[in-house]
């Protein structure tokens, strides 16, 4: 069970062995690694955090990172924590790029993991299980070891294609997914974001699911659409069912959820989408590999949080007192975290007791939603004490957790 002390015992998870873990295993892996003598990588930055209180809720929300270059959070439906270590991966371009850090949470000290200027930092995820984190590097599917540093080639995207969405990695860390997309020149991109979707969607390009084993072997497609393809997510009971999207303008996709075998078979649409114009998005898995959150609304209808069964595909859903860009579920099931919008920009915390999500502000996080790495992307920590976010609202992106009652 992971546990949470004040601020001032600079002491945030207790291993299960009690010992000093992270702080210990990183400096010998730090000093016993032989790199590039010119590379960042391996380097150990000084904790900056500081505490804030909550005006709207009084709860204690610790600033992570106060560097004056943008750090962010892994993307909301990656795992970023490694419980037994009491660390947390993040991605930080004060390098000059996006590269990957893991903080140590006892000492809030944090080591830099990879030293490259292609990375895409937030679509990482972590294997807990395997001490590692998946990342891209260009073209290149890999993997950084969490205590060694040692890093290793997994796959490669197919020449042609680029890298759709986030990664996503089973319990176990011994297979990843993905989806890749046809490489398009899209005249419509500018530093706006958002700016090139219309016509990213409407030309359709060739994307594909793809599977394979973490030791670089069994890669295959399992999905091929003519459709833009993304959010690739395995089910974190189940690593045989992964669920995937359509992207696009929410309410022009026809049908946003599809569910697909590890092995290719049974593809089909999960919450069909009755209405065309119905908008649909921001899917996730439920802890319990069964169910699946998302975000509905109707043309000038309510906000609403969706839940679908993957097993017979019957749906809930319930109007949320706020409007989210982003939001997700406790790992008891029992609790949303919504992210708000840039003109209500808050952290939103819902329950759902008898048919009805109820929900207050708890933090104005202020963060700007006009770039994808200032994206709050709000996700609870494994035992749902703490809400991992990213907010610009010091004037650059930082890393922050609030710590919820109990």
């Amino acid at each position: 069970m992971l546990t949470l002390l004040q601020p001032w015992q600079t002491r945030l998870f207790k291993t299960s062995s009690g010992r000093l873990g992270l702080c210990i295993g990183l400096a010998a892996s730090i000093s016993g690694f032989a790199g590039d003598t010119n590379s960042l990588k391996g380097k150990v930055y000084p904790d900056e955090h500081k505490v804030i209180i909550a005006e709207e809720s009084g709860y204690e929300v610790l600033q992570l990172t106060t560097n004056s270059a943008d750090d962010s959070g892994l993307y909301f439906t990656s795992r970023s924590f490694v419980p037994d270590e009491n660390g947390l991966v993040f991605t930080s371009r004060r390098t000059g790029a996006w590269n990957l850090f893991y903080m140590n949470l006892k000492t809030f000290t944090f080591v830099q993991l990879t030293d490259s200027k292609k990375i895409s930092g937030t679509g990482a995820e972590v294997s807990p299980a395997t001490h590692e984190v998946f990342y891209s590097e260009g073209r290149m599917i890999k993997a950084v070891h969490l205590k060694t540093l040692a890093e290793r080639v997994v796959t490669t995207v197919p020449e042609g294609y680029s890298l759709g969405s986030a990664l996503s990695v089973t319990a176990s860390g011994k297979a990843l997914a993905f989806s890749i997309t046809t490489n398009l020149v899209l005249t419509t991109k500018t530093k706006v974001i958002y700016s090139d979707m219309d016509e990213h969607f409407a030309k359709r390009p060739w994307s594909a699911v793809l599977t394979g084993n973490a030791d670089g072997s069994g890669w295959h497609e399992i999905a091929r659409q003519e459709k833009w393809l993304s959010h690739t997510l395995i089910s974190p009971q189940n690593p045989k069912l992964i669920l995937y999207c359509h992207e696009g303008r929410w309410n022009q996709v026809e049908q946003r959820l599809w569910l697909v075998n590890a092995d290719g078979s049974n593809i089909h649409p999960l919450r069909v989408e009755e209405k065309p114009e119905i908008s649909i998005g921001h899917e996730f898995w439920f802890e319990d590999g069964i169910h699946v959150g998302y975000q509905v609304s109707y043309p000038k209808g309510p906000k609403m949080i969706g839940v679908a069964d993957t097993r017979d595909g019957s749906v809930h859903e319930y109007q949320a007192p706020y409007t989210d860009g982003h939001v997700q579920a406790s790992h008891h099931g029992n609790l949303f975290v919504g992210d708000g919008s840039d003109k209500d920009p808050y952290l939103n915390l819902y329950q759902l007791a008898d048919g009805k999500l109820t929900g207050r502000h708890i933090f104005k996080h202020g963060s700007s939603f006009s770039q994808q790495y200032w994206h709050p992307h709000p996700a609870f920590s494994p035992d749902d004490a703490y809400v991992l976010f990213t907010s610009c609202r010091a004037g650059n992106g930082d890393v922050y957790l609030i710590k919820l009652p109990r």
